[in-house]
């Protein structure tokens, strides 16, 4: 999970009316396929720092989270086709807010005349400090770029502008020669009504989660050696529960209507048609209060994925969500991450205990 933030801060119009180039420094100019390309950068932390004068007295995570707010809901680059002195074609990446897990959350807009033509969602760009930002500009912070370092608090990598511009340039020669891939464009995404009674009074109630997560480390003798705890939240239900987020997908599982349910006493099996709850959770089973029919637990299988040189491999975990009633509905509270031999359920790999705020 990464922290979600106030996107109206930040909102602006994707029209490019809107996008004053004069906001943006030229910082490259060269040549595709017979155009001239000129690449232009706004420097979010700049921004940011107009916008926040007390930005540097701020702790360290309510830094990353306004930088992270910033870039997804504004433009980073834009980069421009030219035949002789006429403007072809904008291309402006822009942050996506609804991908605010994913690492890749950029979306590549390409505009004809100020209008919108289309929107490439498949855009390998992501991180969140950049090459041209003014703290990378000495001979010395120079040297980080395309490497690791510790910003507030925290380990983070310097994107280079090498990758950023292949990255796009192969895009604009597609755009160029008509040979997009239809699945690299963005795609309007239905709605997905909610099964549940939480689901429901979620979407309409729950303001903000603060999740309190704790890993733990055993030894032999099934002793806690080792515990690793922090805090993150969320204020973004329905576009965290939807998301390919593990836990995301796990502290609050957004199941569909069109979902098959088999029931069975207090029990419900739930088949998913979803493909985020598919990725990470299997034989679900649901318990229900045989009163009320609101949901009291969830469990089943998770699976973790694992992806090296050799290619890609799953491995199961036990998976287990108590409920517990906050104000008049029942809500995950406490969610288990447990080995899968681990029978008695004495060695949770992971407890993540959930505090609501209500709008």
């Amino acid at each position: 999970m990464k922290v979600t933030f106030i996107m109206s801060l930040f909102c602006l119009s994707f029209s490019l009316l809107a996008q004053d180039i004069n906001n943006f420094e030229q910082i490259d100019k060269y040549k595709i396929a017979g155009l001239i390309v000129e690449v232009y950068f706004k420097d979010p932390l700049k921004e940011i720092k107009n916008k926040f004068p007390d930005f540097d007295k701020k702790e360290n995570q309510k830094k990353h989270d306004i930088l992270s707010g910033y870039l997804h809901n504004n433009s980073l680059y834009i980069f421009q086709t030219y035949k002789k002195d006429k403007l072809i074609k904008t291309y402006v990446l822009t942050g996506n807010p609804k991908k605010i897990k994913d690492r890749n959350y950029f979306n590549l807009d390409i505009y004809n005349n100020n209008i919108l033509e289309k929107s490439i969602d498949k855009v390998n760009v992501g991180g969140s400090f950049f090459e041209h930002m003014f703290i990378f500009q000495t001979a010395e912070s120079k040297k980080y770029i395309g490497n690791g370092v510790k910003i507030w608090g925290y380990f983070v990598m310097i994107q280079p502008y090498s990758d950023v511009k292949k990255v796009i340039t192969d895009l604009i020669k597609m755009d160029i020669s008509n040979t997009l891939p239809v699945d690299f464009l963005s795609k309007s995404t239905p709605f997905i009504e909610p099964l549940f009674d939480y689901q429901k009074w979620g979407l309409e109630k729950i303001k903000e989660r603060i999740f309190n997560i704790t890993v733990y480390q055993y030894d032999a003798l099934g002793q806690v050696t080792n515990r690793f705890p922090r805090v993150e939240n969320d204020t973004s239900l329905y576009i965290s529960s939807t998301s390919q987020d593990l836990g995301s997908v796990t502290t609050f599982p957004y199941f569909s209507q069109t979902d098959t349910l088999r029931k069975e006493g207090q029990y419900i099996f739930v088949k998913s048609r979803l493909e985020n709850i598919n990725h990470y959770l299997k034989d679900i089973r649901i318990t229900v209060d045989s009163i009320t029919g609101q949901v009291r637990k969830i469990d089943g299988k998770l699976i973790i994925h694992g992806y090296t040189m050799k290619g890609h491999t799953t491995f199961d975990e036990i998976y287990i969500a108590d409920f517990e009633k906050i104000e008049d509905c029942y809500l995950p509270k406490v969610v288990k991450f447990y080995p899968i031999d681990d029978k008695e359920l004495a060695r949770p790999r992971v407890i993540t205990e959930i505090n609501y705020k209500l709008k």
